[in-house]
Protein backbone atom coordinates (compact mmCIF):
# COMPACT_ATOMS: atom_id res chain seq x y z
CA UNK A 1 0.00 0.00 0.00
CA UNK A 2 2.72 2.17 0.68
CA UNK A 3 4.58 1.77 -2.38
CA UNK A 4 1.03 2.53 -4.32
CA UNK A 5 0.75 5.82 -2.53
CA UNK A 6 4.04 6.66 -2.99
CA UNK A 7 4.12 5.96 -6.86
CA UNK A 8 0.87 7.95 -7.10
CA UNK A 9 2.46 10.97 -5.13
CA UNK A 10 5.42 10.90 -7.87
CA UNK A 11 3.13 10.30 -10.69
CA UNK A 12 0.65 13.36 -9.74
CA UNK A 13 3.61 15.88 -9.08
CA UNK A 14 5.16 14.90 -12.13
CA UNK A 15 1.89 15.40 -14.19
CA UNK A 16 1.51 18.92 -12.29
CA UNK A 17 5.00 20.13 -13.36
CA UNK A 18 4.46 19.21 -16.73
CA UNK A 19 1.19 20.74 -17.31
CA UNK A 20 1.96 23.74 -15.53
CA UNK A 21 5.37 24.13 -18.19
CA UNK A 22 2.46 24.70 -20.58
CA UNK A 23 -0.03 26.77 -18.69
CA UNK A 24 -0.84 29.66 -20.28
CA UNK A 25 0.08 28.77 -24.40
CA UNK A 26 -2.89 29.54 -27.06
CA UNK A 27 -3.96 26.72 -29.25
CA UNK A 28 -1.02 27.63 -31.75
CA UNK A 29 1.58 28.01 -29.43
CA UNK A 30 0.47 24.40 -28.30
CA UNK A 31 0.94 23.04 -32.12
CA UNK A 32 3.77 24.42 -32.03
CA UNK A 33 5.54 22.69 -29.19
CA UNK A 34 3.48 19.52 -30.32
CA UNK A 35 5.60 20.01 -34.37
CA UNK A 36 8.80 21.03 -32.15
CA UNK A 37 9.11 17.51 -30.55
CA UNK A 38 7.92 15.54 -33.00
CA UNK A 39 10.61 16.81 -34.86
CA UNK A 40 13.12 16.78 -32.05
CA UNK A 41 13.04 13.21 -31.47
CA UNK A 42 12.60 12.17 -35.30
CA UNK A 43 16.09 14.23 -35.29
CA UNK A 44 17.78 12.36 -32.26
CA UNK A 45 16.78 8.87 -33.44
CA UNK A 46 18.18 9.52 -36.75
CA UNK A 47 21.67 10.78 -35.23
CA UNK A 48 21.56 7.49 -33.08
CA UNK A 49 20.74 5.29 -36.15
CA UNK A 50 23.63 6.97 -37.79
CA UNK A 51 26.31 6.84 -35.24
CA UNK A 52 25.45 3.42 -34.59
CA UNK A 53 25.26 2.49 -37.96
CA UNK A 54 28.39 3.78 -38.78
CA UNK A 55 30.18 1.77 -35.67
CA UNK A 56 28.59 -1.19 -36.87
CA UNK A 57 29.87 -1.03 -40.69
CA UNK A 58 33.72 -0.05 -39.57
CA UNK A 59 36.29 -2.91 -40.42
CA UNK A 60 37.16 -3.10 -37.02
CA UNK A 61 33.83 -4.29 -35.18
CA UNK A 62 33.48 -6.45 -38.58
CA UNK A 63 36.18 -8.30 -38.28
CA UNK A 64 35.59 -9.86 -34.73
CA UNK A 65 33.96 -12.92 -34.24
CA UNK A 66 30.65 -12.39 -32.57
CA UNK A 67 29.86 -9.64 -35.06
CA UNK A 68 26.17 -11.00 -35.74
CA UNK A 69 25.20 -11.04 -32.18
CA UNK A 70 26.46 -7.01 -31.71
CA UNK A 71 24.75 -6.52 -34.61
CA UNK A 72 21.29 -8.29 -32.61
CA UNK A 73 21.98 -6.96 -29.80
CA UNK A 74 22.33 -3.24 -30.61
CA UNK A 75 19.60 -3.27 -33.06
CA UNK A 76 17.30 -4.34 -29.77
CA UNK A 77 18.83 -1.49 -28.28
CA UNK A 78 18.09 1.00 -30.61
CA UNK A 79 14.34 -0.66 -30.23
CA UNK A 80 14.09 0.03 -26.63
CA UNK A 81 15.87 3.77 -27.30
CA UNK A 82 13.26 4.40 -29.72
CA UNK A 83 10.01 3.29 -27.52
CA UNK A 84 11.53 5.10 -24.73
CA UNK A 85 11.88 8.30 -26.61
CA UNK A 86 8.47 7.87 -28.17
CA UNK A 87 6.94 7.44 -24.82
CA UNK A 88 8.45 10.76 -23.39
CA UNK A 89 7.04 12.18 -26.88
CA UNK A 90 3.66 11.07 -26.10
CA UNK A 91 3.47 12.19 -22.71
CA UNK A 92 4.55 15.37 -23.26
CA UNK A 93 2.30 15.92 -26.27
CA UNK A 94 -0.53 15.06 -23.58
CA UNK A 95 0.51 17.25 -21.29
CA UNK A 96 0.52 20.30 -24.16
CA UNK A 97 -3.10 19.57 -24.23
CA UNK A 98 -3.76 18.98 -20.80
CA UNK A 99 -4.00 15.57 -20.47
CA UNK A 100 -3.20 14.02 -17.20
CA UNK A 101 -0.25 11.23 -17.42
CA UNK A 102 -0.68 10.67 -14.03
CA UNK A 103 -2.29 7.58 -14.40
CA UNK A 104 0.29 6.27 -17.26
CA UNK A 105 3.37 7.31 -14.70
CA UNK A 106 1.32 5.59 -11.71
CA UNK A 107 1.10 2.42 -13.65
CA UNK A 108 4.59 2.67 -15.28
CA UNK A 109 6.16 3.35 -11.63
CA UNK A 110 4.45 0.17 -10.16
CA UNK A 111 5.50 -2.00 -12.91
CA UNK A 112 9.05 -0.54 -13.11
CA UNK A 113 9.68 -1.49 -9.44
CA UNK A 114 8.06 -4.70 -9.49
CA UNK A 115 10.73 -5.68 -12.66
CA UNK A 116 13.47 -3.85 -10.35
CA UNK A 117 12.76 -5.73 -7.64
CA UNK A 118 11.63 -9.14 -8.66
CA UNK A 119 14.66 -9.25 -11.96
CA UNK A 120 17.08 -7.84 -10.40
CA UNK A 121 19.60 -10.91 -11.18
CA UNK A 122 18.16 -10.99 -14.72
CA UNK A 123 18.85 -7.43 -15.47
CA UNK A 124 22.47 -7.75 -14.30
CA UNK A 125 23.02 -10.70 -16.30
CA UNK A 126 21.46 -8.78 -19.53
CA UNK A 127 23.56 -5.99 -18.92
CA UNK A 128 26.89 -7.57 -18.42
CA UNK A 129 26.07 -10.28 -21.48
CA UNK A 130 25.69 -6.94 -23.27
CA UNK A 131 28.93 -5.12 -22.71
CA UNK A 132 30.99 -9.00 -22.79
CA UNK A 133 29.32 -9.43 -26.48
CA UNK A 134 30.06 -5.65 -27.86
CA UNK A 135 33.40 -5.12 -25.96
CA UNK A 136 34.12 -8.60 -27.46
CA UNK A 137 35.94 -10.14 -24.59
CA UNK A 138 35.62 -13.49 -25.87
CA UNK A 139 33.59 -15.63 -28.72
CA UNK A 140 31.82 -18.79 -29.51
CA UNK A 141 34.82 -21.52 -29.65
CA UNK A 142 37.59 -19.23 -27.52
CA UNK A 143 39.52 -21.81 -25.11
CA UNK A 144 38.60 -19.34 -22.42
CA UNK A 145 38.76 -19.31 -18.38
CA UNK A 146 35.94 -18.08 -16.45
CA UNK A 147 35.82 -18.38 -12.42
CA UNK A 148 37.90 -21.15 -12.55
CA UNK A 149 36.44 -23.27 -15.26
CA UNK A 150 38.56 -23.62 -18.36
CA UNK A 151 37.21 -24.82 -21.49
CA UNK A 152 35.71 -23.86 -25.02
CA UNK A 153 33.08 -21.48 -25.58
CA UNK A 154 30.31 -23.54 -27.02
CA UNK A 155 27.29 -20.66 -26.21
CA UNK A 156 27.53 -17.09 -25.46
CA UNK A 157 24.25 -15.15 -24.98
CA UNK A 158 22.83 -11.93 -23.10
CA UNK A 159 22.17 -13.67 -19.86
CA UNK A 160 24.39 -16.82 -19.46
CA UNK A 161 27.77 -18.24 -21.10
CA UNK A 162 28.12 -22.05 -21.57
CA UNK A 163 31.68 -23.54 -21.46
CA UNK A 164 32.67 -27.06 -22.36
CA UNK A 165 35.53 -28.46 -20.13
CA UNK A 166 38.18 -30.74 -20.94
CA UNK A 167 36.67 -33.25 -19.24
CA UNK A 168 33.14 -32.47 -21.55
CA UNK A 169 31.16 -31.38 -19.09
CA UNK A 170 28.92 -28.13 -20.20
CA UNK A 171 29.24 -25.54 -17.52
CA UNK A 172 26.61 -23.08 -17.45
CA UNK A 173 27.73 -19.51 -16.36
CA UNK A 174 25.00 -16.28 -15.67
CA UNK A 175 26.88 -13.37 -16.91
CA UNK A 176 26.58 -11.36 -13.39
CA UNK A 177 28.53 -13.90 -12.11
CA UNK A 178 31.35 -13.41 -14.51
CA UNK A 179 34.34 -11.09 -13.06
CA UNK A 180 37.75 -11.86 -14.71
CA UNK A 181 37.72 -13.33 -18.05
CA UNK A 182 41.10 -15.00 -19.42
CA UNK A 183 41.01 -15.55 -22.62
CA UNK A 184 43.66 -18.01 -24.19
CA UNK A 185 42.79 -17.58 -27.56
CA UNK A 186 43.94 -14.40 -28.43
CA UNK A 187 47.79 -14.77 -27.14
CA UNK A 188 50.53 -16.13 -28.61
CA UNK A 189 51.83 -18.81 -26.43
CA UNK A 190 55.04 -19.51 -26.04
CA UNK A 191 56.30 -23.21 -25.80
CA UNK A 192 60.34 -24.18 -24.33
CA UNK A 193 62.10 -27.12 -25.54
CA UNK A 194 64.76 -28.05 -23.20
CA UNK A 195 67.45 -30.92 -24.00
CA UNK A 196 70.68 -32.57 -22.82
CA UNK A 197 73.70 -33.11 -24.45
CA UNK A 198 76.83 -34.85 -23.16
CA UNK A 199 79.77 -32.70 -21.47
CA UNK A 200 82.18 -34.02 -24.93
CA UNK A 201 80.13 -31.99 -27.63
CA UNK A 202 81.16 -28.86 -28.29
CA UNK A 203 78.26 -26.44 -27.71
CA UNK A 204 79.02 -24.73 -30.86
CA UNK A 205 79.00 -27.10 -32.90
CA UNK A 206 75.67 -28.44 -31.38
CA UNK A 207 73.90 -24.97 -31.47
CA UNK A 208 75.19 -24.69 -35.16
CA UNK A 209 73.56 -28.05 -36.54
CA UNK A 210 70.28 -27.47 -34.50
CA UNK A 211 70.01 -24.24 -35.48
CA UNK A 212 70.51 -25.63 -39.55
CA UNK A 213 68.08 -28.46 -38.99
CA UNK A 214 65.47 -25.76 -37.44
CA UNK A 215 65.93 -23.74 -40.11
CA UNK A 216 62.77 -24.74 -42.21
CA UNK A 217 60.52 -24.39 -39.10
CA UNK A 218 61.25 -20.66 -38.94
CA UNK A 219 58.93 -20.27 -42.31
CA UNK A 220 56.05 -22.52 -40.91
CA UNK A 221 52.69 -21.23 -40.97
CA UNK A 222 51.95 -21.97 -37.78
CA UNK A 223 55.14 -20.28 -36.32
CA UNK A 224 54.68 -16.91 -35.44
CA UNK A 225 58.29 -16.44 -33.77
CA UNK A 226 60.88 -18.64 -33.76
CA UNK A 227 62.46 -21.15 -32.77
CA UNK A 228 65.05 -19.21 -31.37
CA UNK A 229 68.07 -21.57 -29.32
CA UNK A 230 68.98 -19.53 -26.48
CA UNK A 231 72.25 -22.19 -25.80
CA UNK A 232 73.40 -23.52 -23.10
CA UNK A 233 71.26 -22.66 -20.34
CA UNK A 234 72.44 -25.29 -17.55
CA UNK A 235 75.58 -26.86 -16.46
CA UNK A 236 76.08 -30.42 -14.68
CA UNK A 237 78.70 -33.00 -13.72
CA UNK A 238 78.44 -34.33 -17.02
CA UNK A 239 76.08 -32.34 -19.18
CA UNK A 240 74.54 -29.41 -20.02
CA UNK A 241 71.36 -28.30 -21.03
CA UNK A 242 70.28 -26.10 -23.81
CA UNK A 243 67.09 -24.71 -24.22
CA UNK A 244 64.71 -22.96 -27.29
CA UNK A 245 61.74 -20.65 -27.12
CA UNK A 246 58.98 -20.16 -30.47
CA UNK A 247 55.77 -18.64 -30.09
CA UNK A 248 52.76 -19.71 -31.79
CA UNK A 249 48.88 -19.14 -31.51
CA UNK A 250 46.68 -21.44 -28.82
CA UNK A 251 46.33 -24.99 -29.87
CA UNK A 252 48.90 -24.98 -32.28
CA UNK A 253 51.90 -25.65 -30.20
CA UNK A 254 51.55 -28.92 -29.37
CA UNK A 255 52.45 -30.47 -33.15
CA UNK A 256 55.30 -28.13 -33.66
CA UNK A 257 56.95 -29.04 -30.23
CA UNK A 258 56.64 -33.44 -31.39
CA UNK A 259 58.29 -32.49 -34.47
CA UNK A 260 61.05 -29.87 -33.44
CA UNK A 261 61.90 -32.43 -30.48
CA UNK A 262 61.77 -34.88 -33.23
CA UNK A 263 64.01 -33.05 -35.42
CA UNK A 264 66.48 -32.40 -32.60
CA UNK A 265 67.19 -36.28 -31.46
CA UNK A 266 67.27 -37.16 -35.61
CA UNK A 267 70.50 -33.82 -35.79
CA UNK A 268 71.90 -35.31 -32.38
CA UNK A 269 72.25 -38.89 -34.24
CA UNK A 270 73.18 -37.89 -37.61
CA UNK A 271 75.92 -35.71 -36.37
CA UNK A 272 76.71 -38.15 -34.01
CA UNK A 273 76.97 -35.73 -30.99
CA UNK A 274 76.08 -37.84 -27.71
CA UNK A 275 73.55 -37.89 -25.43
CA UNK A 276 73.99 -37.68 -21.77
CA UNK A 277 74.65 -41.44 -20.21
CA UNK A 278 72.45 -41.98 -16.65
CA UNK A 279 75.63 -43.03 -13.85
CA UNK A 280 74.42 -44.88 -11.44
CA UNK A 281 77.38 -44.36 -8.42
CA UNK A 282 77.89 -45.76 -5.52
CA UNK A 283 78.63 -44.07 -2.16
CA UNK A 284 80.29 -46.09 0.85
CA UNK A 285 78.86 -44.86 4.05
CA UNK A 286 79.98 -46.32 7.84
CA UNK A 287 77.46 -48.71 7.98
CA UNK A 288 75.88 -49.54 4.27
CA UNK A 289 75.84 -48.24 0.36
CA UNK A 290 73.89 -46.08 -1.52
CA UNK A 291 72.72 -46.57 -4.98
CA UNK A 292 72.06 -43.01 -6.88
Amino acid sequence: MNLDKNTDTVANEADKALQSTFEGLGSWQRLAVVLAIIVGIFIILQVIDRFIDGQLNSEKIKLKGSYNRIVTVTNLIKRIIKIILIFIGVTIIMSVFKISIAPILATLGVFSLAIGVGAQSLVKDLINGFFIIFEDQYSVGDLVEIEGIEGIVEDLGLRVTKIRDFSKILHVIPNSNISIVSNKERANVRTRIDFYVDNSADPSFVEEKINEALEKYKKSKEMIVGPNLWGVTENDKYAYKMSLVYYTKQGQQYDLEYAIRSEILKTMQRENIKMPIIRNELIKGEDNNALL
